[in-house]
C-alpha cells in the first residue's frame, strides 16, 4: 500500500500531465491544492479516532442558594411572552395574572408579574440568562440557560403552574398557556404543572 505521500505526488504527475495536454494549468493546481487539503484532512481524522476522547457532559442547573448567587450566574438577558388562551386556541384570554418567579435551595423570587392584553398576550418580559457565550464552549458542562416557574390566573379559569421554562441569552422564549375553565359547580380542577417542554425559542436580537 502506498503511503500518503507517494499518494499525493502520484497524483500531483497525473494532473500535471494532464495540465499540459489541456492548457487549463491554473484550474489544475486548485485542484490539486483542494485534493492535498481534503487528503490531509482525511489522514488527520483517521489518526484521531484512535483517540477515545471523554465528551462534555451538560448539566441541568440546579437551584442556586439565594438571589445573589443565581445573579452572578446569569449576567446577560433573555426575553419572555407568554399567551394565554382557551377552547384549543378558540379565543384568547385577556386579563390573566401572569407571575414569573425562580426557585432557590430553600426559598423563591418573584421577577415578574403583568396582566395579559385583550390578545391574551404580554410580552417582553426580561428576565436575567447566562452570557451566550456558554453556548459556544464545546467543553463546558454548565447549561446555557436559566430556568423559571411560572403562575397564570384569571377569575373564572383554573391556575396553569409551569415549572422548568428555559431562558437564553439574546432569545426570546414563547411560552403557550391553556386556561381551563372553573367547573358550572365553582369547584377548580387540580393546577396541572407543566415542564419546558412547552415553551418555544425564538433566535435573534430582542
Amino acid at each position: 500500500m502506498h503511503n500518503f505521500e507517494d499518494i499525493i505526488e502520484k497524483y500531483k504527475r497525473e494532473l500535471v500531465d494532464f495540465s499540459k495536454q489541456m492548457s487549463v494549468h491554473t484550474v489544475i493546481e486548485e485542484e490539486y491544492r483542494e485534493a492535498v487539503s481534503t487528503a490531509a484532512q482525511l489522514n488527520t481524522t483517521e489518526a484521531v479516532t484512535d483517540i477515545d476522547e471523554p465528551e462534555a457532559v451538560i448539566a441541568s442547573p440546579l437551584p442556586f442558594a439565594d438571589y445573589e448567587e443565581f445573579m452572578a450566574n446569569n449576567p446577560s438577558t433573555g426575553v419572555l411572552r407568554v399567551q394565554t388562551f382557551a377552547a384549543n386556541r378558540s379565543f384568547p384570554v385577556k386579563g390573566a395574572s401572569v407571575r414569573v418567579y425562580v426557585k432557590f435551595t430553600n426559598s423563591e423570587r418573584e421577577l415578574f408579574t403583568g396582566t395579559t392584553d385583550e390578545n391574551g398576550i404580554i410580552d417582553g418580559i426580561r428576565l436575567p440568562a447566562p452570557d451566550s457565550s456558554v453556548s459556544f464552549d464545546e467543553n463546558s458542562t454548565v447549561a446555557p440557560y436559566a430556568i423559571y416557574s411560572m403562575t397564570v390566573t384569571n377569575p373564572g379559569y383554573t391556575s396553569a403552574d409551569f415549572d422548568g421554562i428555559p431562558v437564553f441569552d439574546s432569545v426570546k422564549s414563547i411560552q403557550p398557556v391553556e386556561l381551563v375553565p372553573l367547573s358550572t359547580n365553582g369547584r377548580a380542577p387540580t393546577p396541572e404543572v407543566v415542564g419546558n417542554e412547552s415553551s418555544t425559542l425564538f433566535g435573534g436580537a430582542v
